[in-house]
């Protein structure tokens, strides 16, 4: 049951466009959490309350530049009040399934079973499936309306995964449930080599920003063991890149493999539109205080026309902002490395490192992702931090 609470938690599928799985099975999960409590089987609640602070501080802060510049936009405080109650939903399924002394090999056995999901929706879809391409698709999430324009395109593979995220969102996640993964293993037994392959084989699916990032990972947690899973990536990959770059998936997916096969100059034209289009420097009115403004009058698009998440964070709210971003990104990365890795700053500094260079890119700081839904999903395994332990019989414990 866990893993497919899990499952539809942190992918987040909406079926049929709407039907958002994930909200549906946390409120599942916190009436029967209530049920527990009042028929007493539930013994005791853990409540993290420094990231509940973090999470409204976060609110309250980026409500500043809406008073500074007397903006009414309230875009990103709803995105953040709706980050709050989904990590309560977290909060609500850690409890009920997680929060016993084996609750950590629980979730890495669930996460693995949510990548043989994952890759067996993959694999059925790129070879054709008629019923699993339909049911791929109807996972994703309108995207403003702009979903239908990538059916039946070249990058119509990206959709095929159960969840309403894709594209550039779905990718940083990959590589996220990756490296940590990896960092989880290389403490313990290593990760099973076929779990790495499948895992390597899904994120290639997302995006090709999986294929370039996927290798820190790979090379910072480096086990023998995990070569022929390496190896046979790699050969998968040339294998394509050789002999199917006609195929037009192929010659998407794979589009950095062949232009360096073929000695082109450029990387990718995703690249050549960042640099060319998203990145350029910000007033100085707009650096110091921002100008309160986040998306265009549609509410969908961006303002300033800017994917990269430092000129969005940076127009909103200036550099300060921007950096208020940053502490909360750091915030959860250094509760899951104290939770998990015994406060490895190895793990810490090449996080924050990928996301960093992921913002250049897209929103990534306190970005309220799927990738951020497993970061602050994976902070509740543990006892660091300030925890408020609320037991059955009435009695209350602060944890510091």
């Amino acid at each position: 049951m866990s893993a497919l609470v899990s499952l539809f938690y942190l992918y987040d599928p909406w079926f049929l466009h709407f039907i958002r799985m994930g909200l549906i099975t946390g409120s599942i999960a916190l009436l029967f959490l209530a049920y527990k409590w009042w028929n007493k089987s539930q013994k005791s609640v853990v409540i993290p309350k420094d990231s509940l602070i973090a999470c409204i501080a976060l609110i309250i802060i980026s409500a500043i530049p809406l008073i500074i510049n007397g903006t009414k936009e309230i875009g990103v405080l709803s995105m953040y009040a709706k980050s709050l109650f989904v990590f309560i939903l977290g909060m609500t399924i850690y409890n009920l399934f997680y929060q016993h002394e084996n609750g950590k090999s629980q979730l890495i056995r669930d996460l693995k079973i949510g990548i043989g999901v994952q890759a067996f929706i993959g694999f059925f879809a790129l070879v054709g499936v008629p019923f699993m391409i339909d049911f791929a698709i109807n996972t994703n999430s309108y995207m403003g309306g702009h979903l239908a324009r990538f059916i039946g395109s070249e990058q119509e593979y990206r959709l095929y995964n159960l969840t309403s995220a894709a594209f550039f969102p779905l990718s940083v996640f990959y590589v996220l449930l990756l490296h940590f993964l990896l960092a989880y293993h290389a403490k313990t037994q290593a990760l099973n080599p076929i779990w790495l392959f499948l895992l390597l084989c899904i994120g290639l699916i997302a995006g090709r920003l999986f294929l370039t990032f996927s290798l820190v990972s790979c090379l910072l947690y480096f086990r023998w063991r995990y070569l022929p899973a390496l190896l046979a990536f790699i050969a998968l990959v040339l294998y394509l890149a050789y002999f199917h770059a006609e195929n037009r998936y192929v010659e998407h997916a794979l589009e950095p493999v062949i232009n360096l096969i073929n000695g082109g100059e450029r990387l990718s034209s995703s690249t050549d539109t960042l640099m060319n289009k998203h990145l350029f420097m910000p007033t100085n009115k707009q650096l110091l205080m921002g100008d309160g403004l986040y998306y265009q009058p549609n509410g969908w698009s961006y303002y300033g026309g800017s994917d990269s998440g430092f000129i969005r964070q940076a127009l909103y709210g200036g550099i300060g902002y921007m950096l208020a971003c940053f502490a909360f990104t750091a915030y959860f990365v250094k509760r899951v490395a104290d939770n998990w890795f015994n406060g490895s700053w190895l793990f810490i500094l090449s996080t924050l490192g990928l996301m960093t260079i992921w913002n250049i890119k897209a929103d990534t700081y306190a970005y309220p992702s799927v990738m951020f839904g497993l970061l602050m999903f994976l902070s509740l395994f543990g006892t660091s931090g300030k925890n408020f332990i609320i037991y059955c019989k009435k009695k209350e414990e602060e944890n510091v």
